[in-house]
């Protein structure tokens, strides 16, 4: 110890205090910014899984692990990376890299027993400007479906579309076109658009769909199934415009499906699911 200076306990807060910026991924927040070519430290703990949850509508394309000292699972539906350390004491590093788009992100996993490790990190990337829209879907929790008010929504959609000043008034309303059409029973079904009510964390899709076919057809709206990447969603709440469970020729129909309390972006590649056509049946049954 030089003389005429007092010994100065170093604590942990201090320490991380002394670490630059870049260095921490938001110790004790649970908050995390990726900046392409800027290694961000990311701190796990033995025994406990740490989610990251990307508020991003790009995808992680390629995940890259330097050593084995941590596993990871990344759910693309959720856009969620689970990562576990495979070791059982602190002291050991890796990094792991992350390919979104364009860029690559590094992070630098840190095995540690203290409290800069956080179970779950909400991820934003610094240099992603159509995320920032959707950061603050994880302030929303999930509702009771009876809580969902789907036809409020619904007509929003509706009157933002058409409506500018109503439109610019909605800071939390985003409509997104996904114009995927499906061929149902010589019908055309089709997952048209879908509004994003970021306050709410909810998604409201709109399919419309015209008889086209010479016969009358049985389609309720409990029969709708949306799906991102081959796993389905659960849909909260439905609303139907038009008719009743049987459409007769000629006869147009409108239904609303309403996703909330999941962090899902409307920058997902939504897919539309259908009962099986009549033709489908048949040769399913031989007829």
């Amino acid at each position: 110890m030089t003389e005429g200076r007092p010994f100065r306990r170093v604590t942990l807060p201090l320490l991380l205090a002394l670490l630059p910026a870049s260095a921490q991924a938001g110790p004790g927040s649970g908050e995390v910014s990726l900046r392409s070519g800027s290694p961000t430290v990311l701190y796990v703990a033995p025994g406990h899984v740490t989610t990251l949850i990307f508020h991003t509508g790009r995808k992680l394309s390629a995940i890259s692990l330097a050593s084995p000292v941590v596993s990871y699972r990344y759910d693309k539906a959720l856009n969620q990376l689970e990562i576990t350390p495979s070791v059982r004491t602190p002291g050991f590093a890796t990094n792991l890299n992350l390919r979104i788009g364009a860029n690559e992100y590094v992070l630098d996993v840190r095995v540690v027993d203290d409290v800069r490790a956080q179970f779950a990190e909400n991820v934003t990337l610094g240099d992603d400007p159509g995320g920032a829209d959707e950061e603050d879907l994880s302030a929303a929790g999930p509702l009771r479906p009876e809580r969902v008010d789907v036809v409020a929504a619904a007509r929003m959609f509706e009157r933002a579309e058409t409506d500018p000043v109503f439109r610019s008034s909605q800071p939390g309303l985003r409509i997104e076109p996904i114009g995927r059409s499906y061929l149902w029973n010589d019908c055309l079904v089709t997952l048209d658009r879908l509004a994003q009510f970021t306050d709410s964390d909810m998604l409201v899709f709109r399919v419309k769909w015209l008889n086209g076919s010479g016969r009358a057809l049985y389609l309720d709206a409990t029969q709708y199934g949306l799906f991102v990447s081959g796993r389905r969603i659960p849909i909260t709440a439905r609303y139907k415009l038009g008719c009743g469970p049987v459409v007769y020729p000629g006869q147009f129909e409108t239904v609303y499906l309403a996703v909330q309390g999941y962090r899902l972006s409307r920058h997902n590649d939504w897919q539309l699911g259908l009962p099986p056509d009549s033709g489908t049946v048949g040769r399913l049954l031989g007829l």
